[in-house]
């Protein structure tokens, strides 16, 4: 028997061990979910635990068991789960009602929060979730500039919506040339049409990118990043030329900080001294309810002043069922509030702690894996490489990914993607946390050497 289907068969054993009432549930899903569940981000083999309850760092699921929490449902819960002052304001709000039906005071308040902490937010409108935020900022650009093309990089992910579920994860025959790749559907069901407005980019690659956004500068609206992507940092000077390039030829620059908000008090765009034009937000900015954002100048959110008495007769006439629904308002009010510098200074510790262990472990281990952090995230990318664009992420071997998520939540770690810490991670997690990496390295050691050798130092 070889080094990896023994391990996967203990590995299975111990999880169908664990976890036999979320199988039932998973059956049970089946019946009624195609594909078991809603989030494809959830799903993961033999099927996923079931969580039940969560309290400050940890989770329980309907099988009972506990784990640290470094995934706080893909890094939204950055206050870790059931914190006293979200709770708080979710209840005041819920003794005056749910949906309205009207504005509410916690939307001018929580939009004030915003326009103080980011260095490109003077107006913000809300939606329900970051796809609907990134969609209506496109959207925005390009009535603003009159053009329809958009440029994206490579490996991002702004939502599931057909302009930007382009070039994803696609495999690398499909790809094209690394200094200017092929537009890939990541769904089935995106019209040829709309890969003919994306223009697909290189991360990382200013050079590349000075180039393709000339060859369309007359043609393109934005162009679309996340300013820290899948975890990998923006080289020196990176995001300055893209700023520069987009302002020399009229294109506007929109920054995902849907995940990126959370690596300083302004996000990416307070911590790299670059102000794009348009910023997108979501996630923590909730408090744990759906949500998204986006924020500009004044003069480019001009398309939705109302022209009253007929307030239809705008240019962008976004509306929403959801919109600013209240409750989330009142929880990401309360949520913003808490996170003070000191705060985030003490998350991203914790998050080079992380970072720092694994790194020895794997060191001590002789495998030689990347692991890098950016705020209060952290990553581990199972390749020799450096990690600087998608082509290199692809380096990286997925099995043991998911091989060392299955472990460690065998073993009481829920890491899935994204890995962070929130503000109630304790140094006391971390380090139990540490520990069971290391039980789940030396598990894994002899897989690594069967199916990805290059990784075993010499």
């Amino acid at each position: 028997m070889s080094a990896e289907t023994e391990y996967l068969k203990a590995l299975y054993q111990e999880y169908l061990k664990l976890n036999p009432c979320s199988k039932q549930l998973y059956e049970e899903a089946c019946k009624v979910i195609k594909g078991g569940n809603t989030r494809a981000v959830l799903m993961y083999l033999p099927y996923p635990a079931y969580i039940e309850r969560g309290e400050g760092s940890r989770i329980w699921d309907v099988d009972g068991n506990e784990r640290i929490d470094f995934f706080y449902n893909a890094t939204v819960l950055i206050l870790g789960h059931n914190h006293p002052k979200v709770l708080e304001a979710i209840k005041q709000q819920l003794a005056c009602g749910t949906a309205l039906g009207g504005p509410t005071e916690s939307e001018i308040e929580l939009a004030e929060e915003l326009v103080e902490r980011l260095p490109s937010a003077e107006m913000v409108r809300f939606t329900p979730s970051g796809t609907e935020a990134v969609h209506q900022a496109l959207r925005l650009a390009r009535s603003y500039t009159g053009k329809d093309k958009i440029a994206k990089f490579e490996g991002a992910y702004h939502g599931s919506w057909d302009a930007v579920d382009i070039s994803i994860f696609p495999s690398l025959e499909e790809a094209g040339p690394p200094l200017s790749p092929y537009g890939v559907p990541f769904n089935e069901g995106v019209p040829k049409k709309v890969l003919d407005n994306t223009i697909v980019m290189p991360y990382n690659n200013a050079e590349a990118v000075e180039k393709i956004v000339k060859k369309h500068k007359d043609e393109l609206a934005a162009v679309i990043i996340e300013p820290v992507q899948r975890g990998y940092l923006p080289k020196e000077g990176f995001l300055e030329t893209v700023r520069e390039i987009t302002e020399r030829y009229g294109i506007l620059l929109v920054f995902d900080e849907i995940i990126s908000f959370r690596v300083s008090p302004g996000g990416a765009q307070e911590l790299f001294k670059v102000t794009p034009d348009i910023t997108t937000l979501g996630k923590i900015i909730g408090g744990g309810f759906p949500v998204g954002a986006y924020c500009a100048s004044e003069e480019i959110m001009e398309p939705f002043m109302f022209v009253l008495p007929d307030a239809l007769r705008t240019p962008l006439k976004f509306s929403g069922t959801f919109n600013a629904f209240p409750i989330t308002m009142a929880a990401g009010l309360a949520t913003l509030k808490e996170l003070t510098p000191k705060v985030y200074e003490r998350m991203n510790r914790l998050a080079q702690d992380m970072r720092n262990g694994l790194g020895k472990m794997l060191g001590d281990l002789k495998i030689e894996a990347h692991v890098e952090a950016i705020g209060s995230m952290f990553h581990i990318w199972w390749t020799k490489e450096e990690v600087v664009d998608y082509r290199s992420l692809k380096t990286a071997d997925p099995r043991l990914d998911t091989y060392f998520e299955l472990d460690s939540i065998n073993r009481g770690v829920y890491y899935r993607g994204h890995p962070n810490v929130s503000a109630v991670t304790t140094k006391e997690d971390v380090k139990k946390a540490l520990e069971i990496a290391e039980q789940s390295f030396t598990a894994l050691r002899p897989v690594v050497r069967e199916i990805s050798p290059q990784l075993i130092a010499k």
